[in-house]
């Protein structure tokens, strides 16, 4: 992209070192066409850049998930998803099951003869996420830390 914007401007620069028009005479409409051809060009290139840029960044965000080590409230966890969003977690005292949709996680869990429910909302980096676990209609707040 800069070696272009170099080009181009030397392009510019070459044009612009011939004669001024005398006063009252237009430039040419060669170096008109010249000059808008360059703006074109470099205004599609940067909204073509900053699109894709977007893009990568959403596909690095989906493509993470939630898969690997966590630091959480209840010790270590690890994550592992499927393909259809079905997410799996294993921590010290039991694991969890459940569906992700988008950034939040509804799952079930098992710690031994206790079993029950629960969601996390994850941040948008996928970095840290907050929630709770419905133990026997009270919520314990269980939040944590990718590693």
């Amino acid at each position: 992209m800069r070696m272009f914007l170099m080009i181009a401007s030397g392009l510019v620069l070459l044009i612009s070192c011939g004669e001024s028009p005398a006063p009252g005479e237009s430039d040419s409409p060669r170096e008109e066409e010249i000059v808008s051809g360059i703006a074109e060009v470099t205004d599609e290139a940067v909204l073509e850049d900053t699109l894709l840029t977007a893009s990568e960044n959403e596909e690095n965000i989906n493509a993470q998930g939630p898969d690997g080590a966590w630091t959480t409230t209840m010790g270590v966890m690890e994550f592992s998803t499927d393909n259809q969003g079905h997410v799996n977690g294993v921590y010290p005292l039991g694991s969890i099951d459940g569906e992700l949709d988008g950034i939040v996680l509804e799952f079930t869990y098992s710690e031994g003869l206790l079993k029950g429910t629960g969601s996390f909302i994850f941040n948008e980096e996928f970095s840290s996420f907050q929630g709770i676990q419905d133990i026997a209609g009270s919520e314990l707040i269980w939040n944590g830390q990718r590693m």
